[in-house]
């Protein structure tokens, strides 16, 4: 088991074996990066605001390479902000993400009209999940620990899991809430999936937070469905929990073709 998900070193951080895409092992997973580019805005934010919405896009294939990672102002308020992260290797970008930011502070507000959905079980009662796709170390089978809620990873369909990564995003660090969710977040299309990964291709371009509150702890749920259109394009649909309740949502805009 690597000792984390990347090392540093100097500006770059160095990718371990826990960092694979699930479609090969030459590439890393959606995940990992997408967390580097949170825990840049982070740094540069600072703990007075508080992320409503984390976009992503992949602007490539990310190569099993080491990457850089850097944000930036884009937007400045006293009350709203936007910030910029590119994560890159050395030749070219591989994801640029955007973060939307609030001040913090406490608003009261009068009892909801529409209760937030259900939240699942919690993952300690729970059986243990040893699955992945693929038959080398990589991210989803490698990284996380996992607790089926409903659905199977290995049947077609609708699925929700419980997620939480077991090793560090960068050797040294204890990953903030934010930066763990992001990593699993991505995972949404993988366990959801409505066909067979050695004959299709169902890749997002780009992974979309939008969340209500603050995330909190180390457990994350998906509860995930995919919608694939013949035209070569999907859908994946998530409402995101963690062990206080409802989080939010994400989504990712699926390429979809035969392999």
């Amino acid at each position: 088991m690597p000792a984390a998900l990347y090392s540093a070193d100097d500006d770059w951080y160095l990718p371990t074996e826990a960092t694979r895409s699930p479609w090969h092992a030459a590439a890393q997973h959606g995940g990992p990066p997408a967390a580097l580019a949170a825990r840049a805005v982070e740094n540069l934010a600072g703990d007075a605001v508080a992320v409503i919405r984390f976009s992503a896009d992949l602007l490539h294939e990310i190569p099993y390479a080491p990457l850089r990672a850097a944000a930036s102002v884009e937007r400045t308020g006293r009350r709203v902000a936007l910030y910029r992260a590119v994560v890159g290797t050395a030749e070219k970008p591989v994801l640029s993400a955007r973060a939307w930011t609030v001040r913090t502070a406490s608003v009261p507000l009068p009892p909801p009209a529409d209760p937030p959905p259900e939240p699942p079980p919690p993952p300690d009662e729970l059986a243990p999940v040893d699955s992945t796709f693929r038959d080398y170390a990589d991210f989803f089978g490698t990284a996380l620990d996992k607790r089926m809620i409903s659905g199977s990873v290995q049947a077609p369909g609708r699925a929700a899991m419980w997620f939480r990564l077991r090793l560090p995003l960068v050797k040294g660090e204890e990953p903030t809430p934010l930066q763990r969710l992001v990593a699993t977040a991505d995972s949404g299309n993988g366990i959801s999936w409505t066909l067979p990964i050695d004959q299709f291709v169902f890749v997002n371009v780009d992974l979309d937070l939008s969340l209500v509150r603050a995330p909190q702890g180390e457990w994350f749920a998906l509860d995930s469905v995919s919608h694939l259109d013949a035209s070569g394009r999907g859908l994946a649909d998530t409402s995101l929990f963690d062990t206080a309740g409802w989080l939010g949502r994400s989504t990712q805009a699926l390429f979809v073709d035969r392999i």
